[in-house]
């Protein structure tokens, strides 16, 4: 016989080991495979196909305007400004809540409808024969499947659910639609009136209206926005179950970002416009009532002109009135701007006349860089929270700003002070000059230098709201759209990703099964498999016939079957298991029922009479008898009886059919199965076998259920250990194992039962049962060898056959 030998890193019997692994499961991996299959198929088949459309815009394009234009002599500098980009918030921007519900809200979004056909409902985009307009709704209705039908050219009926309960409502197409969860307005589309009313009543429609939060959601988490590296460029993404949608949407949301990033400087624009109306008026008043004052002071004086002296004083005076005034308003509007970056209010009230201040290019720069940080920083703040890194960039950015701007206002009104002052010095000299004159001319001369400031600060608006008028018209969009909006076909589902994810997980599930089965179902199949578990001996092997009978004594009803011939050689080597003289007592016992012990009972006592041993069965498992079943013997009398003395042992003793086999039987059931075990009249009828018979053997019950087995092997000299190749084969040796370590015993074997042909290592697979074969020459496949193996018995030469003799 081989043996297996460790040779290094390779064991033989670890690779035997797997490879019967690998025979009894082989069928899982492939019948699980097969089913995920067919399973990931079908259900890839049933996914929705899922389309992408994209878009390409163009951030910050530096086309606005010709920057050595005249209108970078006012605000529309600022509409050609170098600004700071930031395209991480332009991502966010494009994303933002406020967008995506516009561009919703252009194209009317919120309502989905779906052609119901007799294999699945489809959803469409285009083409349907009626458009709803929501004027109000119930919330409740949100999300709800309507069913509509259209009845004839002129009405239609809507169906939905109402707690739980199906209402049903007509209306006419064209007219509000009114009830008191909602109110509609189901127009007719073109489709309507090109297509046959015959073939639209037929159709079933169904209409889903969405709530216009979630439904902003809902794009938002299908659209993706990437920006390349290193390019001033977005790409968005939308993915939707139609194409034709995404595409639509795309185009209008690039409109709605393209006019976003021009509302803020259309909004200054007109602020600075209505602030120069505002001082145009102011200024228009004060003239008109200059020149009525003139007009009175030279009728009233009847004065007709100034002289020529008067007019040179007139003249200097005015010029440096003038200087003085536009200087004095140049620190208003240091003042006004300093307000606003102190006060730190939100950039949409940015003061316009900040634009009226010329020739300070680091002002205005400066300015249209903090209005464009906090712009950037309220867009941000649509997707980004107070406290994370970019808010807290721009933050630092936007608060560095405003300390410069504020050092550099406080110079600049400290510097402007002091041009005022020299300009007031100058027009105090002229004012001592001009009392020389007479004092009705002195008094014209100041009327007309009022009139004059005036008229100069009126030209000078007019002239910046020409320039503010021409800036508007100037300004375009900073972004472009560079690719229109396209659909890119299907993205989702990936069906041979599906279908390969459902055949590895049908693998990894069948992996799993065969690891399950065997760490806690496995089962022995042979006694090799048997001889790796266990150190104990191992006696032999029953083989599975499936003609036999469940409790027949195959030694007598079928003797030359495998059956028979299993427990010929288990017979054979009981014979090296005891040397003990006289009666031989052998326990039959097993961990669970089921597993064929009372079998192997009747088996093992029916082939050691064929050989013309005095054999006595002794049933004891008074839980659940059968060996009375087996042998067809009436338990009317038995054990029970003789313990509590109803019955003597003799009387007891019931014959079988087969020679020199005799049984004691349960007799009738006792209320108390264990305590019988304990009894003196128990060991009275082991006595009696044992000195009357050569062969006692015991059927008790399983011992992993029931305690009386461990009892009753102390009165034994062979403990025989019944596993079947059906049930899992841990529990069962792992207990043989813990009985035969705390009792102690010397003569304990396995025999296993259900053992399938094709699995047999011995001759069962290569002999041949028919008439004038016989059983000799057994010793050319080995014996079973000293407890642990076979080989070390010698041959079955001693119970072989002898001149083609029937075995005895």
């Amino acid at each position: 016989m081989a043996t297996s030998k460790n040779t290094g890193i390779i064991n033989l019997s670890d690779i035997r080991g797997i490879w019967r692994l690998i025979a009894k499961n082989w069928y899982i991996p492939i019948i699980s495979m097969a089913v995920f299959f067919g399973a990931g198929y079908i259900y890839a088949y049933k996914l929705t196909d899922i389309f992408a459309a994209r878009t390409q815009i163009l951030i910050k394009s530096q086309n606005d305007v010709n920057p050595s234009s005249i209108i970078n002599e006012s605000f529309g500098a600022y509409g050609g400004a170098q600004t700071y980009v930031d395209n991480a918030n332009e991502t966010r921007v494009i994303r933002s809540y406020d967008l995506v519900k516009a561009a919703l809200d252009r194209l009317d979004l919120n309502v989905s409808y779906f052609l119901v056909g007799r294999i699945k409902t489809v959803e469409v985009f285009s083409g349907m024969p009626f458009r709803v307009k929501v004027l109000n709704i119930n919330p409740a209705l949100f999300e709800q499947e309507m069913k509509f039908k259209i009845l004839d050219e002129n009405s239609f009926r809507i169906n939905y659910l109402k707690y739980g309960k199906e209402e049903s409502r007509i209306g006419y197409f064209d007219k509000e639609f009114t009830e008191a969860d909602f109110r509609f307005v189901i127009n007719k589309s073109g489709n309507f009136r090109g297509s046959s009313i015959s073939g639209l009543k037929q159709m079933n429609y169904l209409v889903q209206i969405h709530n216009p939060a979630s439904r902003v959601y809902t794009f938002q988490n299908n659209m993706e926005v990437k920006n390349p590296d290193y390019t001033n460029i977005l790409e968005v993404t939308l993915q939707d179950v139609i194409p034709e949608r995404a595409v639509v949407f795309l185009d209008t949301l690039s409109k709605v970002y393209i006019e976003n990033t021009m509302k803020s400087r259309y909004e200054i624009n007109s602020n600075t416009m209505r602030y120069i109306d505002r001082q145009m008026n102011e200024v228009t008043g004060q003239l008109n009532s200059m020149e009525d004052t003139m007009q009175g002071y030279k009728e009233k004086h009847s004065i007709l002109d100034l002289d020529k002296e008067g007019n040179e004083y007139f003249n200097k005076l005015g010029k440096f009135d003038e200087q003085k005034v536009n200087v004095g308003l140049e620190i208003s509007v240091l003042d006004d701007l300093e307000n606003y970056i102190i006060s730190d209010k939100d950039p949409e009230f940015l003061p316009p006349s900040v634009y009226i201040v010329k020739d300070d290019g680091f002002l205005q720069k400066a300015v249209n860089e903090l209005y464009t940080l906090q712009i950037s920083r309220n867009a941000a703040l649509s997707t980004a929270k107070e406290g994370s890194p970019i808010i807290k960039e721009l933050d630092k950015r936007i608060d560095e700003l405003r300390k410069n701007l504020l050092v550099y206002i406080g110079n600049l009104r400290v510097a402007l002070k002091q041009k005022i002052a020299g300009f007031e010095i100058e027009i105090q000299n002229y004012i001592g000059d001009i009392k020389g004159l007479p004092v009705k001319q002195r008094g014209l001369l100041n009327i007309q230098r009022r009139l004059n400031i005036n008229e100069t600060m009126y030209l000078f608006l007019l002239q910046k709201r020409s320039n503010t008028v021409i800036a508007r018209a100037s300004i375009v969009p900073e972004s472009k759209v560079i690719e229109l909006a396209r659909s890119i076909g299907i993205v989702k589902p990936d069906r041979k990703k599906v279908i390969t994810s459902f055949i590895f997980f049908g693998l990894g599930l069948s992996i799993i099964i065969i690891l399950v089965r065997h760490t806690f179902f496995s089962r022995i199949e042979s006694v090799d498999e048997l001889k790796l578990k266990t150190h104990l001996p191992v006696i032999g092997e029953v083989i599975f016939v499936p003609t036999i009978k469940e409790l027949i004594i195959a030694a007598e009803s079928e003797p030359k079957s495998p059956v028979a011939e299993s427990f010929r050689t288990i017979r054979t080597n009981l014979q090296y298991m005891s040397n003990k003289e006289g009666c031989r007592t052998i326990l039959v016992t097993s961990n669970n029922p089921g597993e064929g012990k009372t079998f192997c009972s009747l088996n093992l006592a029916g082939i050691l009479a064929k050989a013309g041993k005095k054999v006595l069965v002794l049933e004891l498992d008074l839980h659940k008898p059968r060996v009375q079943r087996g042998l067809n013997i009436e338990a009317d009398i038995g054990v029970s009886t003789i313990v509590i003395g109803k019955s003597s042992i003799e009387e007891c003793i019931k014959h079988s059919t087969i020679e020199n086999l005799d049984a004691i039987l349960s007799g009738p059931l006792p209320p108390n199965p264990s305590e019988i075990i304990l009894t003196k009249e128990l060991d009275s009828i082991i006595a009696y076998g044992k000195a009357h018979y050569e062969y006692l053997i015991i059927d008790t019950p399983p011992v992993g259920l029931i305690t009386d087995a461990l009892i009753l092997m102390k009165s034994a000299d062979v403990t025989l250990f019944v596993i079947n190749t059906k049930f899992p084969f841990k529990e069962s040796i792992a207990n043989a194992h813990e009985i035969v370590a705390l009792n102690k015993l010397g003569h304990f074997g396995f025999i296993l039962n259900g053992v399938q042909r094709r699995k047999s290592r011995y001759y069962y697979n290569r002999y041949s049962y028919g008439s004038g074969y016989g059983y000799g020459n057994y010793g050319s496949y080995g014996g079973y060898g000293s407890y642990g193996g076979y080989g070390s018995y010698g041959g079955y030469g001693s119970y072989g056959k002898k001149d083609g003799k029937k075995d005895s």
